[in-house]
């Protein structure tokens, strides 16, 4: 039996390290309110019919279809992340680690594409920085909170990165062996990577530009872009020709996005600068002064390689700091480009490790690496973020014991935005409308059980005056939930 070398053995122990942690971080059982609620309910919806996208199965109450928060098919995300989470839940169950697996699995492979990436990119010789280059991605904080599904857009971010990483790594692979093969496998990887986050994924092209850009370069993306036609095409296609009205809104929205702030996301230029500390885990004067000091390598060692992962890590920073609406999480695709660099960078300095300067750069290196490793190794994702309302423990179990209820059943007066949850784990229409006479006579009348939900603190105070009729004496079910015993005494992006 073959041994296995030094450099298998050192990749096998990142790369189950970084599963640790992307494993421990999305075992819990809450579902995330920004945007993980959201996207756990379609995907459950989408186990019983993959091809229809929804929020609300059924309509009980009248909804705006164009309000993604309240829509019935719901076009709001592209469908990949969706399959992949509902194909979790089909095989494990509805518990909340199943919709998560996909991003678990697939970001713990993204060590792996980032360690082979850095000897595509930068040559055979550099395999240790491959090796430092997956180290920083396994520990990387805002990867590990995305696969948590405590920060947006959680599952469709990693999943996309994915595609993103892959689709360099194809393409840089057919590059070095003038494969259409290759080519053409990237090609598809980039139209998957479209279905995940649509233009974000195009990023995987432009980070491959550098080494494409000949005339043998050009043959193989004619290549490419047949398969990511053939993946990227029959999804909107059959949306526009299926719900016309609602694509076009829809892709109104993501326009508009490029020039209004959206839902109050509106931020100065400079805000995913900001953002790059947190993100990384690191001190601010070591986050910068690292970026400048590995895009100062990178610029006077630059080969098509080392472009294409400068380019891909600038070009997401760029882009979002222009457009109006900005998101937390945006610039997580530049994350594997970011880890590439700096691998390159420190395996500089290893090589120069005899003088002063390179040695205490690496010393301080190594502290502050092995200080990120032990925070997200300590990183308690126990409590459930964005709720001040509800003790989810006790939220969970009760909405469990409505889905046992038979009949037809709808949940009213749900506060915290927490109705997607409340579908999801009871099966019932939930709307976060406090219900007046009208309304409950007409839902009594159509056959419902009513259930209306109640701050236990205030002692039925809240139940709304109309409802306090004779007439509905006996018929509604009132259901008393406690506030958080515990709250998360970080912010999500923090913890």
């Amino acid at each position: 039996m073959p041994r296995l070398s030094k450099t298998t053995l050192l990749l096998a122990l990142i790369v189950a390290f970084g599963l640790e942690l992307r494993f421990r971080a999305a075992n819990h059982p809450y579902i995330s309110q920004w945007d993980e609620a959201y996207h756990a309910l379609v995907a459950k919806n989408l186990t019983v019919h993959p091809f229809r996208p929804t929020l609300y199965e059924e309509k009980v109450l009248p909804t705006d279809d164009l309000e993604w928060t309240k829509a019935g098919v719901w076009l709001h995300k592209p469908p990949l992340p969706l399959w992949l989470m509902s194909a979790g839940i089909a095989v494990f169950g509805e518990n909340e680690l199943s919709f998560r697996l996909a991003s678990v699995v697939l970001d713990t492979i993204a060590i792996l594409l980032v360690f082979l990436l850095a000897e595509e990119l930068f040559g055979e010789k550099k395999r240790p920085a491959g090796l430092i280059a997956a180290a920083f991605y396994a520990v990387n904080p805002l990867m590990i909170r995305l696969v948590s599904g405590r920060i947006p857009d959680d599952t469709p971010h990693t999943i996309n990165v994915f595609f993103i990483t892959l689709t360099v790594l194809l393409f840089a692979v057919a590059s070095r062996k003038n494969s259409r093969a290759y080519a053409l496998a990237a090609g598809f990887s980039l139209g998957l990577g479209t279905l995940c986050m649509t233009a974000v994924a195009l990023l995987g092209l432009a980070a491959s530009l550098p080494f494409m850009l000949s005339k043998r370069g050009f043959r193989l993306l004619t290549a490419a872009f047949v398969t990511f036609l053939i993946a990227a095409l029959p999804w909107p296609w059959y949306c526009l020709n299926k719900w016309p009205d609602l694509w076009r809104h829809e892709s109104v929205i993501q326009t508009i996005h490029l020039f209004t702030a959206i839902d109050d996301h509106g931020h100065p230029w400079w805000w995913f600068l900001e953002m790059f500390p947190l993100h990384f885990g690191l001190n601010a004067v070591v986050a910068y002064g690292s970026a400048i000091a590995v895009a100062v390598y990178a610029l006077r060692n630059r080969t098509a390689g080392v472009l294409a992962a400068l380019s891909w890590a600038v070009i997401p920073f760029v882009f979002f700091s222009l457009i109006a609406t900005k998101l937390y999480s945006y610039t997580c695709v530049a994350v594997p480009a970011l880890c590439l660099l700096a691998g390159l960078a420190v395996s500089a300095l290893w090589a120069a490790r005899e003088t002063t300067p390179a040695l205490v750069c690496l010393l301080a290196i190594a502290g502050q690496f092995s200080w990120v490793a032990i925070v997200r190794a300590r990183a308690d994702y126990s409590y459930c973020p964005w709720n001040d309302v509800y003790d989810y423990p006790s939220f969970r179990q009760v909405m469990y014991k409505i889905r046992a209820v038979p009949g037809y059943k709808v949940i009213l007066n749900v506060a915290d935005n927490k109705s997607p949850q409340a579908m999801y784990y009871s099966g019932a229409a939930a709307y976060s409308d406090a219900p007046d006479a009208a309304t409950a006579r007409d839902l009594l009348s159509r056959g419902y059980r009513v259930f209306v939900l109640l701050e236990q603190e205030k002692r039925g105070t809240d139940i709304p005056a109309a409802l306090r009729a004779p007439e509905f004496r006996g018929k509604i079910s009132y259901v008393p939930l406690p506030s958080p015993l515990v709250l998360d005494g970080k912010h999500p992006y923090e913890a």
